[in-house]
């Protein structure tokens, strides 16, 4: 009985290392890092053509690029070796304001951007590395919340989204990888309307 049991221990210790030898990846991995967001601000999507009203006046706002920092975390089910599974939700943010076009008055607004999507990834192992290529889709989320009294217009608003792009993770450990870059495209398509956003990020990946 004794003899069964230290053997079945041994079985026990060996299996991780035996398993690891026929198997170059982990099953699951999970990713947090910052995200770079260069994106619209979606004046256009206030009210038509971004319209609004200010203590009875008209205001038009500007409806331009602007920068957005934040974070994005990600949870990945690789399926084999290549093919993955992820799970993304990135937040943004932007305090910039939005300018009226008519008076050239600006006026302050905290911006929030919320990205939540899943889709497949292809990754290509190598030896030290790890690039990477994928497609999600999924919903944005912005919500603006102005210093100054505003009515008539949307404080909050979602649309259907995609991101498109790629990276490359580098192996620092056997659970560690740094992602040294990534970067997507971001089509969303708010009130009807195109929007091109592009995000860029780098972080840690735990396997």
């Amino acid at each position: 009985m004794t003899r069964m049991f230290l053997l079945f221990l041994v079985a026990l210790v060996c299996a991780p290392a035996a398993f690891a030898q026929s198997n170059d990846y982990s099953h699951y991995e999970f990713y947090v890092g910052y995200a770079y967001e260069r994106a619209n601000n979606n004046a256009d999507t206030f009210d038509k053509a971004g319209r609004t009203t200010f203590n009875g006046r008209s205001v038009v706002f500007a409806d331009r690029r602007q920068n957005y920092n934040g974070f994005n975390a990600e949870f990945n089910q690789n399926l084999n070796r290549h093919i993955g599974i992820v799970t993304s939700f990135t937040g943004t943010y932007n305090n910039a304001g939005y300018i009226d076009i008519r008076s050239g008055r600006a006026f302050g607004a905290r911006a929030q951007r919320y990205d939540l999507m899943i889709g497949p990834r292809y990754n290509w192992r190598l030896s030290g590395i790890t690039p990477f290529v994928e497609g999600m889709a999924g919903v944005t989320h912005m919500r603006v919340s102005f210093d100054d009294a505003l009515v008539n217009r949307r404080k909050a608003d979602t649309a259907f989204a995609m991101a498109l792009g790629g990276g490359l993770d580098v192996h620092a450990g056997e659970h560690i990888d740094i992602r040294a870059i990534q970067v997507d495209y971001l089509p969303t398509f708010f009130n009807g309307t195109h929007q091109n956003n592009v995000r860029v990020g780098a972080g840690v990946k735990i396997k």
